[in-house]
């Protein structure tokens, strides 16, 4: 008996082989992109440096705020032939600073009921006096009439810490103090020699939420603020460091000073971004990021004037995903001593997410309107070989690259006996962003990341993973259908008579 051969029908055959060959293609179509400067967000001219063959260049906010792979597998450099040229990747570009730490105590500056606050302080000076066995600062009333007040009238104005030992710079500094609940306290430190001319260093607010917390900064939950003060690596041998916090009733213990050794990191890479407008809630604002890049910091800034709101930051990666909680903080805009003051950034400890969420305490007012806010990520550098002609293309931000396979290569692979932090003696090539050739292009002047509210629907990757499992069942229900089609009429057919012997 001959076996049956089915056949599909030419036009259903051609159509499931061309969309078979059309999946195939799709998946190779990100590799075969990732070598072509055309496929790429953004291309910018590279000037290199003179007659080196190995080179670094910094990447600029143009390139972090469009790479679509948290490992910055998105990115190259091309050379005039349109090749890319071997290239690795120095996470930070410059080495990071030994740091060690200094717990200094407080001695309290007392003074009558006439020096009352920061602005009784100005213009007076200071003498350090052993009382009872402790040491305590004294405003120094002499030649100044009507500062004086009677010994039991006096209070606690402020604290004097001893930094004359230090040799190294500062880099920043933690206060250890008790907050009054509810209440934000503007913390002032200045710096002196003489106890008589002083030197402003740095001004914070912070704020406790609760009226239970009273630990010190690393313990204290309902703690807000920037709770390190950043000193900018001030020289502070042979100094004294003021202290004060105006009229509230602050409990001050002491510091803890970060001295550095070194050369401290580059600053961070700061990108400014539209924000889309506050929904219905005032103490909710969620949006949406069009990059990978993994974030160091949030800077934000509330709307109008003497505007302070406790916050956490959320984020997830798509709208299945719950939100994780990244950090707390407080923002403010305030107006002290005739000059505006703001938070510092909120750092983020470089998470990667496509959604942020901002919450207000439920106990504040919220947002009057949505805060100002920019994007801050750690300094990023690529070490290259400058192989091939010019002119150099830098190149970034592969549509649906996710899966972009990454192009770098180990630095002591690419440099000749290669030494921690090498990469920063080679010569610095410069991208010239200014000819940047953008896809889409981007207003001129305008945010370099655009508004963009959170995703309410399905997300894009959902809808795919939906729309292939779809097309699928349906190809094999349709080669089911034709087969049990032409499998029906031959098992139907009648037996056919045997031959005549």
């Amino acid at each position: 008996m001959k076996s049956v051969r089915h056949h599909l029908p030419r036009p259903v055959a051609a159509w499931l082989a061309a969309a078979a060959l059309t999946l195939s293609v799709g998946g190779a179509h990100a590799a075969a992109d990732a070598n072509s400067p055309a496929a790429y967000a953004i291309r910018i001219p590279v000037t290199l440096a003179a007659d080196a063959p190995l080179q670094r260049i910094l990447l600029p906010a143009e390139v972090l705020v469009r790479l679509q792979h948290p490992g910055y597998a998105d990115v190259r450099l091309f050379n005039g032939a349109g090749q890319p040229v071997p290239m690795g990747l120095a996470g930070v570009a410059a080495a990071s600073a030994q740091e060690e730490s200094v717990v200094l105590p407080a001695y309290p500056i007392l003074g009558g009921p006439g020096t009352s606050g920061q602005a009784g302080l100005e213009g007076l000076s200071l003498r350090i006096e052993e009382q009872q066995g402790r040491r305590v600062v004294q405003i120094d009333t002499t030649g100044t009439p009507g500062t004086a007040g009677p010994a039991g009238a006096q209070t606690i104005r402020g604290a004097l810490l001893d930094a004359r030992g230090l040799q190294l710079p500062v880099a920043r500094m933690a206060l250890d103090a008790d907050l009054p609940a509810g209440q934000p306290v503007t913390f002032t430190v200045q710096a002196s020699r003489d106890l008589k001319n002083w030197q402003l260093l740095a001004e914070t607010v912070l704020y406790r939420a609760d009226a239970a917390a009273t630990a010190p900064p690393s313990a204290a939950p309902g703690r807000l603020g920037n709770e390190q003060i950043d000193l900018q690596r001030a020289d502070l041998k042979d100094h004294y460091l003021r202290v004060t916090w105006g009229d509230a009733a602050v409990t001050f213990r002491g510091a803890t000073l970060v001295t550095s050794r070194g050369a401290g990191p580059r600053e961070r890479v700061s990108a400014s971004m539209a924000v889309p407008p506050l929904g219905n809630n005032p103490r909710e604002l969620v949006f949406a990021l069009p990059f990978a890049t993994p974030v160091a910091a949030l800077k934000i800034t509330p709307q109008g004037s003497n505007v302070l709101v406790p916050v956490r930051v959320l984020g997830r990666n798509h709208r299945e995903q719950p939100w994780s909680h990244l950090a707390s903080a407080t923002v403010y805009r305030m107006a002290t001593g005739g000059k505006e003051q703001t938070n510092g950034p909120v750092d983020l400890g470089g998470a990667s997410v496509r959604e942020i969420k901002i919450e207000a305490d439920a106990r504040s007012a919220g947002f009057a309107a949505a805060p100002d806010i920019a994007l801050q990520f750690e300094p990023a550098q690529l070490v290259f070989l400058a192989s091939g002609q010019g002119p150099f293309t830098l190149a970034a931000g592969l549509p649906g690259a996710s899966a972009a396979a990454s192009a770098f290569l180990p630095l002591a692979s690419l440099v000749p006996g290669y030494q921690p932090q090498q990469e920063n003696t080679l010569p610095l090539a410069l991208a010239d962003v200014a000819r940047a050739d953008i896809t889409g292009g981007t207003p001129a002047g305008g945010p370099l990341v655009a508004a963009a509210a959170a995703s309410d629907g399905l997300s894009t990757r959902s809808w795919v993973l939906w729309a292939v499992l779809l097309a699928g069942v349906a190809a094999l229900g349709l080669m089911a259908w034709l087969l049990m089609r032409q499998t029906k009429p031959v098992s139907q057919a009648p037996a056919s008579p045997p031959d005549a012997g």
